[in-house]
């Protein structure tokens, strides 16, 4: 958005996971005086408040089918009306769209419309999970302590030890993770500089969390990062879609590693992992892989 010819223009973002079904199309569309009880004056939704800017449509995996449906025709016509009204107002806004879910299997379930995932699906973007940028993690960590200072929290600063040890870390709350043991350390540490041995006793749950040697099964490592999971998002439960994240942490590395060794022969790949090359390439593309970029070099 900053980066377009919209960057002048509102930035207007909505959670659809958090509203009630019953109220979604008025928080998209607005409504008119009297549309329901309790419509006591006109109120503008968020395709009016973006007009001539972008529209974030965060967590649309858990839009319910009938505002999908609303949705797919206000992206079909260009206009939309406010509930309860019969006016009808022209959309100039740019759609982002993001959710944790796999669209595609909601689609295959008739879970999802497939006529708006693919009215959506213009330029999609994946995002890998924070442990697949390592990269980003200093910095990204040094903007949360930048935020919570301006949310009045004292100043600290990450330390290169520090940035390196965040980066090592698997993170299997994300970056919801990182962001809520930024501001804890700035909360709690004495110290205004945040290092790696800061940074450890923090992470460590307490009790103690099992440490398993590098011999471990999968399972006992499943199991040690799940377990680190739930940890780390305290008293709330992780986001929904906990099956389908773990499924896709196993089966990327297992797919990259199956290529390499089959030296990006598909089919030899396939036949390695009992499954059928049509079944393989479906995965791929599921997972974001692309077969050509994981043979390996000799």
């Amino acid at each position: 958005h900053d980066l377009g010819p919209r960057k002048e223009r509102p930035f207007v973002a909505i959670n659809m996971a958090a509203i009630p079904r019953e109220l979604i199309e008025s928080e998209l569309f607005g409504h008119e005086r009297g549309a329901f009880t309790g419509a006591a004056q006109r109120t503008v939704g968020r395709f009016e408040q973006a007009q001539g800017g972008t529209l974030f449509l965060d967590e649309i995996g858990d839009m319910p089918a009938d505002a999908q449906t609303r949705l797919l025709r206000v992206l079909q016509s260009g206009e939309f009306s406010p509930v309860g009204g019969a006016r009808s107002i022209q959309a100039d806004v740019r759609i982002i769209a993001a959710t944790n879910k796999d669209l595609p299997k909601l689609v295959a379930e008739h879970a999802f419309r497939e006529d708006l995932y693919y009215r959506l699906a213009v330029v999609p973007v994946r995002l890998p999970a924070l442990r697949e940028r390592s990269g980003d993690v200093g910095e990204l960590a040094r903007h949360f302590l930048d935020r919570a200072a301006a949310d009045g929290l004292p100043r600290k600063a990450l330390s290169p030890s520090g940035a390196e040890r965040l980066a090592r870390h698997r993170w299997p709350g994300n970056v919801r993770e990182l962001e809520n043991l930024m501001r804890r350390l700035a909360a709690l540490s004495r110290e205004e500089v945040i290092t790696a041995t800061v940074i450890d006793a923090q992470l460590e749950p307490a009790g103690g969390a099992p440490v398993f040697a590098e011999t471990a099964g999968l399972s006992e490592a499943v199991e040690a990062h799940l377990t680190r999971l739930f940890a780390a998002h305290g008293r709330e439960l992780p986001p929904d879609g906990l099956y389908e994240e773990v499924l896709a942490d196993v089966e990327r590395p297992l797919f990259r590693l199956a290529l390499a060794a089959a030296r990006g022969n598909q089919l030899r790949a396939a036949k390695l992992l009992g499954i059928n090359r049509n079944t393989l390439r479906k995965k791929l593309a599921e997972r974001g892989l692309s077969p050509t970029g994981l043979r390996r070099t000799v």
